[in-house]
């Protein structure tokens, strides 16, 4: 499979990117070379390969996502002059 300049132009303009004709070479380039990369694993023989446990079913190897207190928060946080109740206030990066 291979994306052509105006594919990338409109997944660029999803992502709210604009381009120059350079950089949009360039990644044009970048995402063919990452897909016939890709293309490659279609090669293997995969036989006899058993998938990974948790593929086919339902049931997740990895701990339970539980949220906990940090313990040390206010001890990182004390000599901070913008310290609000255990909150980070961070400069805006980006535009709306």
């Amino acid at each position: 499979m291979r994306l052509g300049s105006e594919d990338v132009r409109a997944i660029a303009a999803e992502a709210r990117l604009s381009l120059t004709d350079t950089e949009l070479a360039g990644a044009v380039r970048y995402i063919n070379n990452f897909l016939e990369m890709v293309d490659r694993f279609k090669e293997l023989d995969l036989t006899g390969v058993e998938p990974f446990c948790f593929a086919e079913s339902n049931v997740c190897p990895l701990r339970e996502d539980a949220p906990e207190v940090f313990p040390r928060a206010r001890e990182i946080l004390a000599d901070r002059a913008d310290y609000l109740t255990s909150l980070f206030k961070v400069p805006r990066i980006m535009e709306e």
